[in-house]
Protein backbone atom coordinates (compact mmCIF):
# COMPACT_ATOMS: atom_id res chain seq x y z
CA UNK A 1 0.00 0.00 0.00
CA UNK A 2 1.46 3.50 -0.72
CA UNK A 3 0.14 6.81 1.24
CA UNK A 4 -1.87 8.46 -2.31
CA UNK A 5 -3.78 5.07 -2.44
CA UNK A 6 -4.58 4.42 0.31
CA UNK A 7 -6.38 8.17 0.31
CA UNK A 8 -8.05 7.31 -2.60
CA UNK A 9 -9.29 4.00 -1.22
CA UNK A 10 -10.03 5.29 2.44
CA UNK A 11 -7.64 3.40 4.33
CA UNK A 12 -5.37 6.06 6.03
CA UNK A 13 -2.79 3.36 8.19
CA UNK A 14 -0.47 4.58 5.69
CA UNK A 15 -0.45 8.10 6.95
CA UNK A 16 0.24 7.07 10.64
CA UNK A 17 2.72 5.14 9.67
CA UNK A 18 4.52 7.58 7.75
CA UNK A 19 4.08 10.07 10.28
CA UNK A 20 5.55 7.93 13.06
CA UNK A 21 8.08 6.87 11.02
CA UNK A 22 8.99 10.29 10.14
CA UNK A 23 9.10 11.59 13.64
CA UNK A 24 10.65 8.45 15.19
CA UNK A 25 7.79 7.30 17.05
CA UNK A 26 5.69 4.12 17.67
CA UNK A 27 2.97 3.34 15.55
CA UNK A 28 0.30 1.15 17.37
CA UNK A 29 -2.11 -0.99 15.74
CA UNK A 30 -5.53 -1.85 16.26
CA UNK A 31 -9.20 -0.96 15.19
CA UNK A 32 -8.14 2.62 15.99
CA UNK A 33 -5.01 4.39 14.52
CA UNK A 34 -2.31 5.55 17.46
CA UNK A 35 1.23 6.80 17.70
CA UNK A 36 3.62 7.24 20.54
CA UNK A 37 6.13 9.70 20.09
CA UNK A 38 9.31 10.73 22.21
CA UNK A 39 9.65 14.55 23.13
CA UNK A 40 12.47 15.29 25.33
CA UNK A 41 11.28 13.81 28.95
CA UNK A 42 7.97 13.20 27.77
CA UNK A 43 5.64 11.18 25.93
CA UNK A 44 3.28 12.47 23.37
CA UNK A 45 0.30 9.86 22.31
CA UNK A 46 -2.03 10.91 19.50
CA UNK A 47 -4.53 8.79 18.07
CA UNK A 48 -7.94 8.83 16.33
CA UNK A 49 -11.14 7.74 18.49
CA UNK A 50 -14.89 6.94 17.51
CA UNK A 51 -17.39 7.73 19.74
CA UNK A 52 -20.94 5.85 19.19
CA UNK A 53 -24.00 7.82 20.51
CA UNK A 54 -27.43 5.88 20.27
CA UNK A 55 -30.65 7.30 20.17
CA UNK A 56 -33.44 5.29 19.89
CA UNK A 57 -32.45 2.63 17.59
CA UNK A 58 -30.27 4.96 15.64
CA UNK A 59 -26.36 5.09 16.58
CA UNK A 60 -24.28 7.82 14.99
CA UNK A 61 -20.79 7.22 15.14
CA UNK A 62 -18.36 10.30 15.56
CA UNK A 63 -14.65 10.57 14.53
CA UNK A 64 -12.13 12.49 16.85
CA UNK A 65 -8.40 13.33 16.95
CA UNK A 66 -6.86 13.19 20.31
CA UNK A 67 -3.22 14.24 21.49
CA UNK A 68 -2.16 13.96 25.23
CA UNK A 69 0.80 14.83 26.76
CA UNK A 70 1.04 13.69 30.58
CA UNK A 71 3.47 15.50 33.19
CA UNK A 72 3.88 16.80 36.85
CA UNK A 73 3.00 20.21 37.12
CA UNK A 74 4.90 22.52 40.02
CA UNK A 75 2.53 25.20 39.61
CA UNK A 76 -0.59 23.68 39.13
CA UNK A 77 -1.54 25.91 35.94
CA UNK A 78 -4.83 25.19 34.21
CA UNK A 79 -6.34 26.56 31.18
CA UNK A 80 -9.24 25.49 28.69
CA UNK A 81 -9.46 26.72 25.24
CA UNK A 82 -12.60 26.13 23.53
CA UNK A 83 -14.56 27.54 20.28
CA UNK A 84 -16.82 30.44 21.38
CA UNK A 85 -20.51 29.49 21.31
CA UNK A 86 -19.66 26.35 23.18
CA UNK A 87 -20.85 26.36 26.68
CA UNK A 88 -18.36 25.19 29.30
CA UNK A 89 -18.61 25.45 33.50
CA UNK A 90 -15.00 25.25 33.68
CA UNK A 91 -15.44 28.39 35.93
CA UNK A 92 -16.89 25.90 38.92
CA UNK A 93 -13.92 23.80 38.07
CA UNK A 94 -11.03 25.83 39.20
CA UNK A 95 -12.31 29.28 39.65
CA UNK A 96 -11.33 30.60 36.05
CA UNK A 97 -11.61 33.79 34.29
CA UNK A 98 -11.72 34.63 30.65
CA UNK A 99 -8.69 35.49 29.08
CA UNK A 100 -7.76 37.16 25.94
CA UNK A 101 -4.35 37.32 24.29
CA UNK A 102 -4.96 40.15 21.91
CA UNK A 103 -5.43 38.72 18.79
CA UNK A 104 -8.48 40.36 16.98
CA UNK A 105 -8.99 37.14 15.18
CA UNK A 106 -7.69 34.62 17.65
CA UNK A 107 -9.68 36.06 20.14
CA UNK A 108 -13.06 36.28 18.12
CA UNK A 109 -12.85 32.47 17.72
CA UNK A 110 -12.18 31.04 20.34
CA UNK A 111 -12.86 31.20 24.48
CA UNK A 112 -9.50 30.75 26.93
CA UNK A 113 -10.29 30.08 30.76
CA UNK A 114 -7.41 29.99 33.25
CA UNK A 115 -6.48 30.21 36.39
CA UNK A 116 -3.32 32.40 36.01
CA UNK A 117 -3.95 35.09 33.32
CA UNK A 118 -0.20 36.21 32.95
CA UNK A 119 1.54 32.55 32.13
CA UNK A 120 -1.78 31.49 30.00
CA UNK A 121 -0.87 34.84 27.78
CA UNK A 122 2.30 33.90 27.46
CA UNK A 123 1.87 30.73 26.04
CA UNK A 124 -0.95 31.84 23.63
CA UNK A 125 1.28 34.77 22.64
CA UNK A 126 3.22 31.60 20.74
CA UNK A 127 2.34 32.72 17.07
CA UNK A 128 2.96 29.17 16.07
CA UNK A 129 0.24 27.40 18.48
CA UNK A 130 -2.60 30.25 17.47
CA UNK A 131 -1.73 29.48 13.72
CA UNK A 132 -2.39 25.85 13.99
CA UNK A 133 -5.13 26.13 16.42
CA UNK A 134 -7.05 28.85 13.74
CA UNK A 135 -6.06 26.24 10.88
CA UNK A 136 -7.98 23.51 12.24
CA UNK A 137 -10.90 22.11 14.22
CA UNK A 138 -10.66 22.16 17.60
CA UNK A 139 -13.37 21.42 20.20
CA UNK A 140 -10.63 21.93 22.97
CA UNK A 141 -7.88 21.82 24.54
CA UNK A 142 -6.56 21.91 27.86
CA UNK A 143 -4.31 21.54 30.87
CA UNK A 144 -6.23 19.65 33.83
CA UNK A 145 -5.89 17.42 36.68
CA UNK A 146 -8.93 16.18 36.22
CA UNK A 147 -10.75 13.67 33.52
CA UNK A 148 -11.07 14.57 30.28
CA UNK A 149 -13.57 14.24 27.15
CA UNK A 150 -14.23 10.07 26.53
CA UNK A 151 -12.90 9.39 29.89
CA UNK A 152 -9.19 10.35 29.29
CA UNK A 153 -7.73 11.21 33.07
CA UNK A 154 -3.69 11.49 34.13
CA UNK A 155 -2.20 9.34 36.03
CA UNK A 156 -2.65 9.84 40.32
CA UNK A 157 -0.59 13.28 41.38
CA UNK A 158 -0.21 14.23 37.14
CA UNK A 159 -1.90 16.32 34.98
CA UNK A 160 -1.99 16.24 31.09
CA UNK A 161 -2.15 18.85 28.24
CA UNK A 162 -4.91 17.57 26.18
CA UNK A 163 -5.70 17.96 22.77
CA UNK A 164 -9.52 16.97 20.88
CA UNK A 165 -10.79 18.12 17.16
CA UNK A 166 -13.87 16.68 15.16
CA UNK A 167 -11.99 15.89 12.42
CA UNK A 168 -10.94 12.50 10.07
CA UNK A 169 -6.93 12.08 9.10
CA UNK A 170 -6.68 12.40 5.59
CA UNK A 171 -3.13 14.47 5.07
CA UNK A 172 0.16 13.69 7.10
CA UNK A 173 -0.28 17.29 7.43
CA UNK A 174 -2.58 17.45 9.99
CA UNK A 175 -0.87 14.69 12.29
CA UNK A 176 2.10 17.12 11.96
CA UNK A 177 0.35 20.07 12.89
CA UNK A 178 -0.75 18.03 16.06
CA UNK A 179 2.59 17.00 17.02
CA UNK A 180 3.91 20.64 16.07
CA UNK A 181 1.69 22.35 18.56
CA UNK A 182 1.59 19.71 21.46
CA UNK A 183 5.75 20.43 21.27
CA UNK A 184 5.31 24.08 20.97
CA UNK A 185 3.52 24.02 24.31
CA UNK A 186 5.43 21.90 26.08
CA UNK A 187 8.21 23.85 25.16
CA UNK A 188 6.51 27.02 26.33
CA UNK A 189 5.21 25.57 29.14
CA UNK A 190 9.11 24.52 30.65
CA UNK A 191 10.06 27.76 30.02
CA UNK A 192 7.54 29.10 32.21
CA UNK A 193 8.30 26.11 34.69
CA UNK A 194 4.72 24.82 34.64
CA UNK A 195 5.57 21.62 33.65
CA UNK A 196 8.21 18.97 34.47
CA UNK A 197 8.65 14.57 33.43
CA UNK A 198 7.44 12.24 35.36
CA UNK A 199 8.18 8.60 35.48
CA UNK A 200 4.03 7.39 35.29
CA UNK A 201 3.56 9.25 31.37
CA UNK A 202 1.48 6.74 29.91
Amino acid sequence: KDIYNSVFGKDYEPIWQQFAKDNSGKFIAGSEYKVELNYNDFVLIIDAYTHYTTVGKTTVDTEYIRGKVEFYSPDNLKFRITPQGIIENIGKLFGAQDIHVEDIQFDKKFMIKGNDEYKVQKIFSNESIRKILLENKLIRIEVTDEEGLFDVKPAPGNSMLYYVSDEKITDIKQLNDIYKLLTQFVDTMIKLSSIKSTRTNT
